[in-house]
């Protein structure tokens, strides 16, 4: 970047040395960091907050011996809030859809919003500027969304409620209507399903700007998927932005006569079972009583016969 010439013997040339150590003593002394004065830290939103909830968003800024003249809040450039020290009162504001200001927690330094909406969501900016001599302005933005959680866990619907191992089960896990759209994730046993087997739906618009999730399951029923007992856990988690807002529904799959050690028959009927009340299958109890008479009938004979 700075070129300069040297005599034949290796002496450099002293009027250009001067210059260039001038240079590098200005830039250590900071005359080519821009203007002195006024400088802008941070602008703080939070990227995400549930409807209904409150927000507060920071400006952090340092004078360097200027003079504040002002600083002024906008949303998708329209301003909503300013602060001028020389004013009385210095805090105003102005009519945003989506922004409602709590005036008297609110000042230079963060400006706090209430009762957030959908229409609450966009770009923020902070603009900051000083008096004279340097009238010198900073700004900065950041973006916030609203988030809309389902009113209730996910809800899992299977068109049967018999099956048997072997043969293919399905399931349809359903969020409610949310925004942003729920993630939704199937478990067995606590471990993720196959890629494979989901089956994804495209989510539905409500007419409140809300959209639901659906998605599929499709597996065919094997040993490895249940317990000892007979049971195969089946969970649902709907999981909504980043604010990690999750619902979950568990329902079991299990053998309608489990046997009393733990080990269980194969190939036999499985039932849905849910925290909803859907019937779990013909008990073990059940199961012995039915035959009872058949075992009553056999004892009776054989004491006849060897009495």
């Amino acid at each position: 970047m700075f070129r300069f010439s040297c005599r034949s013997n290796n002496r450099p040339c002293e009027s250009t040395s001067i210059l260039f150590s001038t240079i590098l003593l200005l830039f250590g002394c900071g005359w080519y960091d821009g203007v002195d004065g006024l400088k802008l830290l941070q602008v703080q939103v939070p990227a995400e907050v549930e409807r209904g909830r409150s927000a507060v968003l920071g400006c952090r800024f340092e004078m360097e011996g200027d003079t504040l003249y002002s600083v002024k809040w906008y949303k998708g450039g329209k301003e909503f809030f300013r602060v001028v020290p020389k004013d009385n009162p210095p805090a105003q504001t102005f009519n945003v859809e989506g922004v409602q200001v709590n005036l008297a927690a609110s000042d230079q330094n963060q400006v706090v919003l209430e009762n957030l909406n959908l229409k609450s969501e966009g770009r923020y900016k902070c603009e900051v500027s000083a008096e004279s001599p340097n009238f010198q302005t900073v700004y900065d933005v950041a973006e916030m969304s609203v988030v809309v959680p389902p009113r209730d866990s996910p809800v899992i619907n299977s068109p049967k409620t018999v099956y048997r191992i072997g043969e293919e089960f399905t399931a349809n896990c359903s969020s409610f209507p949310s925004r942003p759209p729920a993630t939704i994730t199937w478990t067995i046993a606590d471990k993720p399903v196959m890629k494979e087997e989901l089956i994804q739906y495209p989510s539905t618009l409500t007419d409140g700007g809300l959209e639901a999730s659906v998605v599929g399951l499709h597996l065919k029923l094997r040993d490895a998927h249940f317990d000892r007992k007979g049971k195969m856990k089946l969970t649902c988690t709907a999981s909504v932005g980043r604010m990690r807002i999750d619902g979950r529904t568990v329902v079991n799959i299990s053998i309608a006569d489990a046997s009393i050690n733990g080990d269980y028959p194969r190939q036999r009927s499985l039932t849905l079972d849910s925290r909803s009340g859907v019937n779990a299958g013909i008990s073990q109890k059940s199961e012995f009583w039915r035959f009872c008479p058949a075992i009553l009938l056999v004892i009776t004979l054989m004491c006849q016969t060897f009495g």
